[in-house]
């Protein structure tokens, strides 16, 4: 018996040397880039690490047990392998802004739905519109009139269906995603939660009065753009707004203002592009790694797409080609809202309060020669006071 523990110990130590043998002297020579790779990704921490450090172990078949990271399963087919590491204080940065977007959110979350976020329950919610790229590992919760449309796009190029985000037209993307795009609905409960633990996940969350704006402009105002199976919907919405206030336009067409009343007085009424956003991606629910803000869509966006090693192969698109409404700039806000009586703004701030106070939005308008603070500074003393 002791000779046989001696022999394996002896074995094992052959082996950690034959191993540290090849590694350094034998792979550096027939793949030079081999330890370039280590060392471009280990002077960065996080996601981007994780990605490039798993890619490298599958590459060169590196042991298992070297992959320090709770996701045993990241993408292991990491194409992109740039000469130089991304820009350092765009990570640094990126992965302090994601800090406290999450640390809000939990704040939030406890407060004002009474979540310990991220807990063993956690599952049980899942977003309700959640595509899925098994290859990199990613799961984009979508919510509509948040560039769902560019998302589209770049899914459909990292799953080999388009050859550039401008390969196809609006409602051909929005097709082609829903036919092609695996979703997280169609997985078993227990892959769901794997999933949701193992896999990059993002959802994008906009001004909750921009994306209102927005929704308007598209579906139901002088500019709707909408022109597929849905139009009949909109047209009879158009129809129940005129009949309910009684002071539409001749030909139709509600006003902002009675659009906006309508959302008010039928609070049951949600369509996906007006529906609050945390009921549709559950951000109490799902621990999401990357939260992105549409205001910032472009710069999280290359975060989340340098995150999986995406980025050399398609660059975030702009809203060329998509439904762009221009709802988001402060002035257009302004002009749209400042005309609203003052119970009418309050009544959209209790509709989407949780979208103001979850992900960290405000709004000041002067009414009647006074300024409307939202959230009211009493909400944001509860929630500071947490």
């Amino acid at each position: 018996m002791p000779c046989t523990r001696r022999t394996l110990i002896a074995a094992f130590c052959c082996s950690v040397v034959v191993f540290v043998t090849y590694a350094v002297i034998v792979e550096p020579l027939v793949f030079p880039d081999a330890l370039d790779m280590v060392a471009v990704y280990s002077s960065h921490t996080g996601a981007i690490f994780n990605h490039a450090w798993t890619a490298v172990k599958s590459r060169y078949n590196l042991p298992r047990d070297l992959v320090v990271d709770k996701r045993e399963y990241q993408n292991a087919n990491y194409p992109c392998y740039p000469t130089s590491p991304p820009e350092n204080t765009f990570i640094q940065r990126q992965q302090k802004i994601q800090h406290q977007r999450r640390h809000l959110l939990q704040q939030a979350c406890h407060q004002y739905l009474g979540s310990d976020q991220f807990s063993a329950t956690k599952m049980e919610k899942t977003p309700e519109v959640a595509f899925l790229l098994e290859n990199y590992h990613l799961l984009y919760a979508q919510t509509a009139k948040i560039a769902g449309t560019s998302w589209d796009r770049v899914l459909l190029v990292l799953n080999g269906v388009a050859n550039s985000t401008s390969q196809f037209g609006q409602s051909e993307t929005i097709d082609l995603t829903k036919i092609t795009v695996p979703r997280l609905e169609n997985y078993q409960h227990s892959d769901r939660s794997f999933i949701l633990s193992n896999f990059t996940t993002f959802m994008f969350t906009r001004h909750p009065f921009s994306r209102l704006l927005s929704a308007y402009h598209c579906k139901v105002g002088p500019d709707a753009t909408e022109e597929h199976v849905h139009r009949g919907f909109y047209d009879l919405l158009r129809k129940r707004i005129q009949k309910k206030y009684q002071r539409t336009k001749p030909d139709g067409i509600p006003n902002f203002r009675d659009f906006a009343q309508y959302l008010v007085d039928t609070n049951s009424f949600s369509d996906p592009h007006w529906k609050e956003n945390y009921k549709i991606v559950s951000p109490c629910d799902v621990d999401y790694d990357v939260i992105g803000h549409f205001e910032t869509l472009e710069e999280d966006a290359r975060y989340i797409l340098t995150s999986v090693g995406a980025d050399c192969l398609v660059e975030f698109p702009t809203s060329e080609g998509s439904a762009a409404t221009n709802s988001s700039h402060t002035d257009t806000l302004v002009e749209h809202y400042k005309d609203l009586p003052r119970d009418l703004l309050e009544g959209l701030y209790e509709r989407y309060k949780l979208d103001f106070l979850l992900f960290g939005y405000s709004f000041e308008v002067e009414i009647d020669g006074e300024m409307l603070q939202l959230p009211p500074p009493i909400d944001v003393i509860n929630l500071n006071q947490k």
